[in-house]
């Protein structure tokens, strides 16, 4: 009987034994797909990581890259243009500047490249790359197409912010173009900045932008920033040779600047500034002579006198006198030099008014005059302009 009771229960107790024997496997499963999914877990954050860490190396890269840029659209109106036969130039619409620039800027070095384009075309305005130099804080060297370092109006003044919208007279006679060719040494310490460098020396406006000799030209700025004045000295020294010439004359190509800015608070309404530059020289830049130049050898200076006075937070309102005497040696009691200006003035005024962040609409009038003339020359030019401009930046 016993017996029977044993083998009736071995044989109710077996499959419940088996079925233990055949669970314990399966409470393995799980701690190993736990395992799997974990590693699985691990490698995905670890490639995420990796993209992260490439993303902020090229986010770091874009931090670098800085593009800006303006456009200038104009409405322009000539008085010469009803005197004059043939067609006027810029009477009516036009863009004066329509400039792009980018600038990559590393720890020791800096690339710039400015474009200016208008419906005449798309010209290249600036190209150089800034070397920093590291064992001499505060140096660089910018090698490449640059601003000449001359003077305030063309040196130091950007084109987006001329109080007048367009340069003096003198500087579009001895600095013609603006930019030039060469490599220049630059420099801050505290209160006093430099640049001095050697260039082509006949601009971009010279030879299609290329050296019409061999020579080469120094020039330089020295200047100083005290808060409320600032200013500057500038020297220009070079030789053109002028290649059409049966003898391959030399001539000097050199000048001096001088330059001072005064800003004041005089009126609750907002600042005032007063500012003046002379400029003396030999020379000027332009295409004549092969791109030896122009005026070669003749000895010339001008200078302007500028008054801005801010009105609220939006406008201001500019005045400039202007004088330039291309040719100090002229005989002008010479018959041939009677119909001649010997020396030009020039009276203009601007209002600036700030629509935006990025928008100014400008209004200037220029009244040019014959201040010193040959008996024959008339006593007004009849060249009065007015100009509408509205300016937009990035």
């Amino acid at each position: 009987m016993n017996r029977l009771i044993a083998a009736i229960l071995a044989v109710g107790l077996a499959p419940v034994a088996l079925a233990q024997e055949a669970a314990a496997p399966a409470s393995s499963a799980p701690a190993e797909s736990s395992e799997v999914d974990t590693a699985a877990l691990k490698g995905q954050v670890d490639a995420l990581a990796e993209q992260l860490a490439e993303m902020k190396t090229d986010v770091s890269g874009l931090k670098k890259l800085k593009f800006s840029g303006y456009v200038q659209p104009r409405f322009g109106w000539l008085e010469a243009a009803r005197y004059e036969k043939g067609a006027p130039q810029r009477d009516g619409f036009h863009v004066r500047r329509g400039r792009f620039k980018a600038v990559y800027d590393s720890d020791l070095a800096q690339y710039v490249v400015q474009l200016d384009a208008t419906p005449s075309g798309v010209g290249l305005k600036e190209a150089y790359a800034s070397f920093k130099l590291p064992f001499l804080k505060g140096l660089a060297i910018d090698a490449g197409l640059q601003l000449m370092p001359f003077g305030y109006d063309v040196g130091i003044r950007s084109s987006a912010d001329l109080d007048l919208l367009e340069r003096a007279m003198f500087a579009g006679h001895f600095l013609k173009g603006e930019y030039d060719l060469g490599v220049a040494l630059k420099g801050r310490y505290g209160p006093v900045d430099f640049k001095v460098g050697v260039f082509n020396g006949n601009g971009v406006d010279g030879a299609a932008g290329k050296d019409n000799d061999q020579r080469k030209d120094v020039i330089g700025r020295l200047g100083v920033d005290l808060g409320m004045i600032t200013g500057g000295v500038s020297g220009w020294y070079g030789k053109t040779i002028d290649y059409t010439s049966a003898t391959n004359a030399t001539y000097d190509r050199v000048r001096l600047g001088a330059d001072l800015q005064l800003y004041l608070d005089l009126l609750p309404v907002g600042g005032t500034a007063l500012k003046g530059e002379y400029v003396w020289g030999k020379t000027a830049i332009g295409t004549g002579a092969g791109g030896a130049g122009d005026s070669l050898g003749l000895i010339g200076y001008g200078w302007d006198v500028i008054l801005t006075q801010n009105v609220g937070p939006w406008n201001q309102v500019a005045v400039r006198y202007d004088t330039f005497n291309p040719n100090v040696k002229l005989d002008r009691n010479l018959a041939a030099n009677q119909g001649k200006v010997f020396v030009t003035d020039e009276v203009s005024a601007a209002l600036h008014t700030i629509l935006s962040s990025n928008l100014k609409l400008s209004v200037a009038w220029y009244h040019p005059m014959n201040r010193e003339k040959g008996d024959t020359a008339p006593s007004d030019p009849k060249k009065d302009s007015f100009v509408a401009q509205l300016q937009a930046k990035f």
